[in-house]
């Protein structure tokens, strides 16, 4: 009878947590702080194999030496096995080489901290002014639950702020300062690729460590404090665009949409989209409510549901007409002053399928 190796648990465990790594290893992530494309992740970056090679270094450094020990000072026939009690030379090599691994740790986080909080020393005011040598791109972050809502100072008609939701834009090759502020829990401020993780804290004004981003494209952010139970599904996107889109971008954000065409789904949907205005804004529109995202341009989105869904037609209207399906939030409720409803109703209740679709319609011709 052929009798198989018996494998005792423990090697067993070792080997399929092995293998779990190895399968891990080769799966591709959107939050990989592995794969820099802003000077700031860079340093983050040089700070992580810094850390990893020298942890490595001292790993190997410490099981080598028991491996050696274990062996020339093991138990022999006729050879015991020697007692050593103290040794100056050593005690004095395990005392100098753990602080010469420190202060190369210690030396770039020193420095990358010591500058995470460095602003650029003036902003643009205006948009002729982005991408002026020496002039940065100051953005204002603020969290909501649960979703992130944008504001570019000086950047929107008249001087206003330019107030956008859920996907940041950015031209690269541009310092990027952002102000984190928070409308009512602590939320969290991380996009693995572009910059490091900053909360984002009610009644406080957090500085983001000012970054340049080097590679045009669609990048993942998160936040990464619990603030409730839609925590999880509170994403955004940043779109690094070349300096020209973003100025098409702004200028598009500003002249509002056009007026659908009569007769058309869209131009229905136009007419029924005033039951938002409490809540959203749409540039150049009449809707100019504060409490929910910013829809101009929407149909430029990629995502919806702050950053959870694909922007297509079906995706938008179960959104529209059954949202909590979707996103647990809270049912409307009238606020203190008894005039303004709080959250985003069940439009399945209120209007038919055909509405609803008229609506998601014109939600999608908001393009540049």
């Amino acid at each position: 009878m052929v009798r198989f190796p018996q494998f005792r648990p423990t090697v067993l465990t070792v080997v399929l947590a092995a293998l779990l790594f190895v399968v891990l290893g080769a799966c591709a992530s959107p939050m990989n702080t592995f794969d820099p494309k802003s000077d700031a992740t860079d340093s983050i970056l040089t700070i992580y194999i810094i850390t990893i090679v020298a942890a490595s270094l001292v790993g190997v450094a410490v099981l080598a030496s028991m491996a050696w020990l274990l062996w020339r000072f093991r138990e022999r026939d006729g050879v015991p096995a020697r007692q050593i009690h103290g040794n100056t030379r050593l005690e004095i090599i395990w005392t100098i080489a753990p602080v010469l691994v420190l202060l190369v740790i210690a030396f770039p986080t020193l420095f990358w901290v010591a500058h995470s909080e460095d602003t650029p020393s003036s902003t643009a005011q205006n948009i002729n002014e982005v991408g002026v040598p020496g002039k940065g791109l100051q953005v204002i972050a603020i969290g909501h639950q649960w979703w992130f809502e944008f504001r570019y100072p000086g950047l929107g008609p008249d001087g206003a702020d330019l107030v956008t939701a859920n996907e940041l834009h950015i031209p690269d090759g541009v310092d990027v300062a952002i102000l984190l502020k928070s409308d009512d829990v602590i939320h969290s401020f991380w996009v693995p690729k572009l910059v490091g993780k900053t909360d984002m804290i009610p009644g406080r004004e957090n500085i983001l460590h000012t970054f340049s981003a080097n590679e045009v494209g669609s990048f993942v952010g998160q936040c990464v404090e619990f603030c409730g139970v839609a925590h999880a599904l509170m994403q955004f996107r940043v779109e690094v665009e070349t300096l020209g889109n973003f100025v098409n971008w702004v200028g598009a954000h500003n002249a509002g949409p056009e007026t659908p065409e009569p007769g058309t789904a869209a131009f229905r949907g136009s007419l029924l989209v005033g039951a938002c205005a409490q809540c959203h804004a749409i540039q150049g529109t009449g809707l100019s409510g504060e409490v929910g995202p910013d829809l101009t341009l929407f149909g430029e989105r990629s995502t919806l549901a702050a950053g959870i869904l694909e922007n297509t037609d079906a995706n938008l209207r179960q959104w529209i007409g059954d949202v909590r399906s979707i996103k647990p939030i809270p049912l409307p409720f009238e606020a203190p002053t008894g005039d303004q409803p709080l959250f985003m109703p069940q439009y399945n209740e209120l209007l038919d399928e055909a509405q609803i679709a008229d609506i998601a319609a014109y939600l999608r011709s908001l393009t540049k």
